[in-house]
């Protein structure tokens, strides 16, 4: 159908080939991304000339694609436009068909974002979804809305007669129109609902739905049977039971997971099913608790769900050493990709030109997105190798003596339903043992973080209470108890812990920050952790390739002054400006790092450019330092970059995550200099879709990168003190905690330097002084002649020799006009 519409000419028809074609795969839950892809596709055949009948063909399935991956934003935008045109046309079917959409989709959002008092308006738009499907006829809709409004009914008696009356008219209608989900849901809902009041009737129903979805064979029906089954399961069956058949429902949205055809869109669907994982491992720490299981397995299979929602494609990735690797490709499909990156830089090159008309813009924007889909088409298609993750026994084996590793489980209390959530808990576990902790829910966290981050950013210490309300909340009874000789820990975030300024918090609000006492680092799961130091580290010595305030030669006239910042939009790249305290950040590190066993290689102004970085041989590089502008694009990642110079006329100078991950920057130290290297979006499981993530694709062990904007010379002040630390032979976390102490003693706002991060592994040690290296082994003469060196100089009687080292710069002032890198 496709190959005949194409071959017609007629973008109508081609239009509804994409559709179909889109229908097929989404419709069984199959390759969601490609339907997402065909759907967007067919939009820009669509709009604005297509007819008002194939629009509303396109926006119902686009829109609800995008919802099932998550892109709620577009969903709604989707949906609103679709609504427009069914009051332009007066077609009552379609104004049924959205405000049911738009009740969904608020559902949806509360499931994520919990809102207090929100169920009573989720209802009143169940109600009116419900009211214009009757208007409409609509038979379909009705089913749903029903279904909606008895599943936000509450207990009540007459709350009660309602919702059966609802779940009855559902069923009557699913079976009349024949419509099998319909029906299941229906179903489910009922179970639900009657699991508190007859457990025999909820177990039939639950037994309905799995026997339904096992008849149609629809993977997508199967996740959903398994799901109401569980949560029938955990007010009917004893609790261990309950938790076995929560088990089975990850299997089954797993299933579903890998019948995604590329990464991305695995992310995206998986994000969808996060609160199941918290719902599990929450339900099985309590499981310990009350003895319904022994502690130490409760311990085990709760760390054991929360390794299969971290980090699954990233840690896939990784264990396949694919990162994107053309060679899985045949070469006309390699050759394909090539010349669609090509593509992408010559149409983002147009995109920079700042006297570009409007109209012209807008054409680029929309043969932009077009190659954006047709290049994630185009990568390799994931592996399905099975991976092992790290049990808690073996992350126990592997952490030091002196390492914690602190597992943030960021859940609710209670659902919607008012059902359990599962919770919010920490893990702490030591080479000695794992304990278990409660902290507060995820929608009582959320805008703690926030107002931390609000309150760093004032600048004058106000911070301070809320940084120990936190630290009380999360940590103080986990350090309490932790082994007198932990001193690093190693975090793994979850939910809004992402944004949060660990570095800030304190045990009183007049004592000291978290890093006077410990070193830091963030992981994006202990199956990553693990896969790291599993591997044999790189020989020692090699280079540092740094690249310092690119200078973007050729940029329209009025955009090389002084810029206020390392960031910004897209479609401000080309007004950022010289960054003239990255360019002594760049001296300072190469004079760091002079005598030690990495080499530094400095590339500045046009020399610090997007072609010499890819041609430069980084099977050599163990550290790479970027001090430039970057620019974070939280709607469209893949956007996402840090701003060099081209270097060739084939780049745009524009390093994009897509070309990060193809560097292979194995077991490297990447120290990105740029506003928000840490920051991006965040999808729920996956973690933040940031710039830093994309160097951990390449292979990079260690990224230190920024959470929010920080002004230049303050960045600058930092590392050379990380710098000095590192080229002394400490650790990458141990130099971040060096340098955060002194500017922390030396009076500095935590705005200056808390924000800064270490992911990955914090032992890497990327640095040796040249006189270490002289000692180990097959240095001897070396070693002989330095001591032999030393005697002679005390003969002479010449003492108190030192060498001469540049005094540090004085602390930048805190004139807020000053250079800055934020975005």
């Amino acid at each position: 159908v496709g190959e005949v519409a194409r071959a017609s000419g007629d973008a109508q028809l081609q239009v509804r080939a994409l559709i179909l074609e889109a229908a097929e795969l989404s419709d069984l839950g199959q390759d969601l991304g490609r339907a997402y892809r065909l759907l967007k596709r067919a939009e820009a055949l669509a709009f604005p000339g297509g007819s008002d009948g194939v629009k509303k063909q396109l926006l119902n399935p686009l829109a609800t694609v995008s919802a099932t991956l998550g892109h709620f934003d577009e969903a709604q935008d989707a949906y609103a436009r679709l609504a427009e045109l069914a009051r332009s046309t007066r077609d009552v079917g379609t104004e049924a068909r959205v405000r049911f959409a738009f009740a969904n989709l608020a559902l949806r959002r509360n499931e994520e974002r919990p809102e207090p008092g929100g169920r009573p308006a989720l209802l009143r738009l169940a109600r009116e979804a419900l009211d214009a499907a009757r208007k409409a006829g609509s038979k379909a809709f009705e089913a749903q809305s029903l279904r909606m409004v008895a599943e936000l009914l509450g207990d009540s008696p007459e709350e009660r007669r309602e919702a059966d009356e609802h779940l009855r008219r559902c069923l009557e209608l699913a079976l009349e129109a024949k419509l099998p989900e319909r029906r299941m849901a229906c179903l489910w809902t009922r179970a639900e609902r009657l699991a508190g009041v007859d457990a025999a009737a909820a177990e039939r129903d639950a037994d309905a739905v799995l026997a339904l979805a096992a008849e149609h064979d629809n993977p997508r029906y199967l996740a959903s049977a398994w799901r109401a089954r569980s949560m029938v399961a955990f007010r009917t069956r004893p609790l261990p039971e309950a938790l076995r058949q929560a088990e089975r429902a990850l299997d089954a949205v797993e299933v579903l997971r890998q019948l995604q055809k590329d990464a991305s869109s695995q992310a995206e669907l998986f994000s969808g099913w996060v609160q199941d994982y918290h719902r599990l491992a929450g339900r099985t720490l309590e499981a310990g608790e009350t003895s319904a299981l022994p502690p130490r397995e409760a311990l085990e299979r709760a760390f054991a769900v929360s390794e299969r929602l971290r980090a699954r494609t990233l840690f896939e990735a990784l264990v396949a050493s694919r990162a994107l690797a053309l060679g899985a490709d045949s070469p006309e499909r390699q050759l394909e990709r090539v010349l669609v990156l090509r593509g992408l830089s010559t149409t983002q090159r147009r995109l920079l030109e700042t006297t570009l008309p409007a109209s012209e813009r807008t054409r680029l924007l929309g043969e932009l997105q077009e190659l954006e889909r047709r290049e994630r088409e185009l990568r390799p298609a994931p592996r399905h190798d099975a991976v092992e993750f790290a049990s808690l026994a073996q992350t126990e084996q592997n952490l030091g003596e002196d390492e914690a590793l602190l597992v943030f489980l960021v859940g609710t209390d209670q659902d919607l339903q008012g059902e359990p959530g599962g919770g919010a808990w920490v893990l702490a576990v030591t080479r000695g043992g794992t304990r278990a902790h409660r902290i507060p829910e995820r929608a009582r966290l959320r805008p703690a973080v926030a107002l931390l981050s609000g309150l760093i950013e004032r600048r004058d210490g106000s911070e301070a209470g809320t940084a120990a309300a936190l630290y009380a909340q999360l940590l103080a009874p986990v350090l309490r108890e932790l082994p007198p000789r932990v001193s690093r820990l190693l975090l793994v975030p979850d939910g809004p812990l992402h944004d949060l300024a660990f570095p800030a918090l304190r045990e009183r609000a007049d004592g000291p920050p978290l890093i006077s006492r410990y070193e830091l680092a963030r992981v994006p799961s202990a199956s990553l952790l693990h896969h790291w130091r599993e591997r044999s580290e790189r020989p020692p010595a090699g280079e540092a390739l740094v690249l310092a305030d690119p200078d973007r030669s050729g940029a329209p006239a009025g955009t090389t002054t002084v810029a206020s910042s390392r960031g910004g939009v897209f479609g401000e790249t080309a007004s950022l400006g010289a960054l003239p305290e990255a360019r002594r950040e760049g001296r300072t590190v190469q004079e760091a790092l002079e005598d030690t066993d990495v080499r530094p290689r400095l590339l500045v102004g046009t020399e610090a450019s997007e072609q010499a970085l890819k041609a430069s041989r980084l099977d050599v590089v163990r550290i790479l330092h970027v001090a430039a502008h970057a620019v974070v694009d939280v709607e469209a990642p893949e956007r996402s970059a840090l701003v060099l110079a081209p270097g060739a006329s084939q780049e745009d100078g524009l390093l994009q995550p897509r070309e990060i991950a193809e560097l292979h920057l194995w077991d490297a130290l990447v120290v990105l200099s740029s506003c928000q290297g840490a920051s991006g979006a965040l999808l729920a499981g996956e973690g933040v879709l940031s710039l830093a993530r994309a160097f951990f694709e390449s292979g990079a062990r260690a990224v230190v990168a920024s959470l929010w904007p920080m002004r230049d010379a303050e960045a600058a002040w930092l590392l050379e003190r990380y710098y000095r630390h590192l080229a002394s032979g400490q650790g990458v976390a141990q130099a971040l905690r060096s340098a955060q102490r002194e500017a922390q003693e030396d009076g500095q706002p935590a705005a200056a330097w808390a924000g800064v991060v270490v992911m990955g592994d914090a032992a890497l040690v990327p640095v040796r002084r040249a006189d270490d290296a002289a000692g180990v082994p097959g240095q001897g003469a070396s070693w002989v002649l330095a001591v032999l060196l030393c005697a002679l100089v005390l003969a002479m009687g010449v003492g108190g020799w030192r060498r001469s080292k540049r005094p540090p710069p004085a602390w930048p002032p805190e004139d807020p006009s000053a250079g800055r890198r934020d975005g």
